[in-house]
């Protein structure tokens, strides 16, 4: 090969490395689309109403001529049964 054979060669390679490289390189981030704004209609299906809330029943005072005992506690022996 001459020296005129080998100068193109290595021009040639150097422009094919180059332009793979610019083919294959990664590409820049689109810009960000804006933001969407609901409707009500839309947020009412995302987010519904709130429930109302029902006033705490009242518990009947126990009478004061009953006398509950504590419920006696569960306890095990320790022989399993």
């Amino acid at each position: 090969m001459t020296t005129l054979g080998k100068t193109l060669f290595i021009t040639l390679s150097l422009a094919a490395l180059i332009g793979g490289t610019l083919l294959l390189r990664s590409k820049p981030e689109p810009e960000r689309a804006p933001v969407g704004q609901l409707s009500p209609a839309q947020m009412a299906e995302l987010h519904p109403a709130p429930k109302a809330v029902e006033p705490p029943k009242a518990a009947p005072a126990p009478d004061a001529g009953q006398i509950s005992e504590p419920p006696e506690p569960d306890l095990e022996d320790g022989s399993g049964s």
